[in-house]
């Protein structure tokens, strides 16, 4: 009995001296820890302490390939992190939060449940609807892009608002490909000539068809020479020019533009396409409660590059048979007598000015509309009013426009019959428009 006693007390003193030789070994070990591992030890219990947990992952492909700088963001905060050149992200996830959202471009948004877990590796999978873009070809038709065998290119409404013109052709310089823009010499609200790869012809007709919500229009030229030529006519022996019906659009009501390169591309419109198609699709009333957009664009014009002239020699005047040419073949300006520079039939002087840079002056465009959309699923309605004024670099010359646009549109008998009634008034003014002289026989402004 006292043996049996005596072993349990000696067990016992064993198993508490090894238990305080452990602790002891223990505190030394951590006492002896390298300032890395004590800055580790301070991060984890401050980690602990706050709450925040840090999740790995490797990020892929359906192919399995990695993909480099995907978002990675804990949902509902703002911190996020890009995956690496290996397609891995570590990030930290604060207190309360348990879910990471996966962002990348042309792919599906996933988002995955922590859940405790510190490794999440996620598959991506591919957004086909972004390659499935729809653009609307010839007659209204409208297709998936990655179907068509020919060049086509869409230009959104938006993008005329940025910088307006009297003219909205003159905004979609630079912003197709293949497409040239021309503007005339007609002041504000002239005509521009449209090219779409350059000439087809020499001496016929080298500008598209334009097709407004699936109506073919003769852009024709009002006061040209041949005011049915689609403004290749309007050459320097041109008298004037009146503007075309392109140029009176509100690009306000302006949806899209869809430009049909090649006589593949406008093959339903005949020959008349041959040059190419401008389509322009207009804007109709959405579904849902009724909306008010109100636009204002002002624009300020100076000339750009001004031509070089001589101011040495003047006019020859002839006082004996009292008559002054119009050309500069005289003797030189600084040299003229009092007498020559006296002639009753013009005024004259012994110096020399910029006249061409003095008569030109500062142009300024005003645009502004406001339209109301609206309607049920049956009924849509858009009515639009705008009002452009411009004031030419030339003096006097002056242009105003107003444009009413009514659209209503109908969805009857279960969508199997649409209806689209669509009705447009312009007043357009212009004063002073120049225009195009001959040789000797400059034009006269007034």
């Amino acid at each position: 009995m006292y043996r049996r006693n005596l072993k349990a007390i000696i067990v016992a003193f064993v198993l508490v001296s090894g238990f305080g030789i452990g602790t002891a070994a223990h505190v030394s070990a951590a006492d002896t820890m390298s300032p890395q591992g004590a800055a580790q030890s301070k991060s984890v219990n401050q980690n602990v302490a706050t709450g925040t947990k840090v999740v790995t992952g490797t990020v892929t492909d359906p192919s399995g390939e990695t993909l480099i700088g995907l978002t990675v963001k804990v949902s509902g905060t703002n911190v996020a992190v890009a995956t690496d050149l290996d397609g891995n992200y570590s990030i930290k996830v604060p207190a309360g939060s348990n879910e990471l959202e996966f962002s990348y471009i042309g792919y599906h948004t996933i988002k995955r449940a922590i859940n405790g877990q510190s490794k999440i590796d996620v598959v991506m999978q591919d957004n086909s609807e972004v390659l499935d873009e729809v653009v609307v070809t010839a007659m209204g038709i409208t297709r998936k892009e990655s179907s068509l065998t020919y060049a086509t290119q869409e230009i959104k409404g938006d993008d005329l608002m940025k910088v307006q013109d009297a003219n909205f052709v003159n905004s979609l310089q630079g912003k197709a490909a293949g497409v040239t823009i021309t503007q005339s010499a007609g002041g504000a609200g002239g005509t521009s000539k449209i090219l779409l790869r350059g000439n087809k012809s020499v001496m016929g007709n080298n500008s598209p068809l334009i097709v407004i919500d699936g109506i073919p229009m003769t852009n024709q030229v009002g006061g040209a020479a041949s005011s049915w030529a689609g403004g290749e006519s309007l050459t320097y022996s041109s008298s004037s020019e009146g503007g075309d019906a392109l140029s009176l659009i509100n690009p306000d009501d302006i949806e899209s533009i869809n430009i049909l390169k090649g006589a593949n591309a406008a093959a339903l419109y005949g020959s008349a396409a041959a040059n190419g198609v401008l389509m322009i699709t207009t804007k109709k009333g959405k579904e849902g409660r009724v909306s008010v957009s109100v636009n204002s664009n002002v624009t300020f014009e100076n000339p750009l590059v001004l031509p070089q002239i001589q101011n040495v020699y003047g006019a020859n005047v002839n006082l004996a048979a009292n008559t002054l040419t119009t050309e500069s073949w005289g003797k030189k300006i600084s040299e003229m007598t009092p007498e020559e520079l006296n002639y009753s039939g013009a005024k004259l002087r012994n110096y020399a000015k910029d006249d061409i840079s003095d008569f030109f002056e500062t142009g300024a465009t005003y645009n502004n509309s406001v339209s109301v959309s609206g309607g049920t699923e049956k009924v849509r309605s858009y009515f639009s009013y705008a009002n452009s004024y411009a004031d030419g670099m030339v003096p006097n010359n002056t242009y105003q426009r107003n444009t009413f646009s009514f659209r209503q549109s109908y969805s009857l008998f279960n969508k199997k019959l649409n209806v689209d009634l669509s009705l447009n008034y312009v007043h357009a003014q212009t004063k002073n428009r120049p225009g195009g002289g001959i040789y000797f026989q400059q034009s006269i402004l007034h």
